[in-house]
């Protein structure tokens, strides 16, 4: 299955993302408000380009258009987090690692399945980012849903969510190069996600020969095990 592809042949960038600065504090619960609202303004950037990327894509693929549904589109959840901390969105500037992230989504705006890779990433990522969101809210003092929509967008409908995006993902007519297409989405999603807090970017070769000896597949499928596809 195309699934099963995307995230075996990813698990190494996949655990490297989650080891970068920005990730771990926020799991910790170490981060300062001020860099968390911060993240939300960046984040805010990038998945407006992609919403902004998508929106076409939509219409250029109709498979596509199956797949990405309007509620899934992340910009109005960081809306309303920047709003409650009032944070005027004209004011945000992109850091590097962010116009890197930009330029890529805009360089491959007309290819919607490498599109629909990235934002299967961004996807998946509301698996975890349900946990977070908790240790935020408890972080910051924060409501059930101030200030964390965007880590926790679907509420209880995630789970579910998240298996019906997959099974439609997999039920797909894509021939080889459709799929190495997303595939390729993917990769870069976790690539340029990894980048965001560095000053120059790296490529995956290089990430994966400066962390490789100490990542941990066991680990990573024990931490990841909402992605198993078993019952999915």
């Amino acid at each position: 299955m195309l699934t099963t592809r995307l995230k075996d042949d990813n698990w190494a960038l996949h655990q490297i993302a989650e080891r970068q600065e920005t990730p771990g504090s926020l799991i910790k619960g170490t981060m300062l408000k001020d860099g968390y609202i911060a993240m939300l303004q960046q984040q805010w950037l990038i998945n407006r380009a992609l919403d902004d990327a998508l929106a076409p894509a939509i219409r250029q693929d109709p498979r596509v258009g199956e797949l990405v549904l309007t509620e899934q589109m992340l910009t109005p959840y960081l809306e309303q987090d920047l709003a409650f901390f009032g944070v005027d969105t004209a004011s945000i500037e992109p850091t590097k690692g962010t116009q890197r992230y930009i330029d890529h989504i805009n360089n491959h705006a007309d290819q919607p399945l490498h599109l629909l890779g990235l934002h299967y990433v961004r996807l998946g990522a509301c698996n975890g980012n349900r946990f977070v969101a908790r240790v935020v809210r408890k972080a910051y003092a924060l409501g059930e849903t101030e200030g964390t929509r965007y880590l926790d967008p679907f509420v209880e409908k995630q789970r579910a969510g998240w298996v019906e995006f997959k099974a439609a993902l997999d039920a797909m007519p894509f021939n080889e190069a459709e799929q190495d297409s997303v595939f390729d989405g993917t990769r870069a999603a976790y690539l340029y996600a990894i980048n965001l807090d560095l000053d120059q970017h790296h490529t995956a070769e290089q990430l994966l020969e400066k962390h490789g000896k100490t990542l941990d597949r066991d680990a990573f499928e024990q931490g990841h095990s909402v992605h198993v596809t078993t019952k999915d």
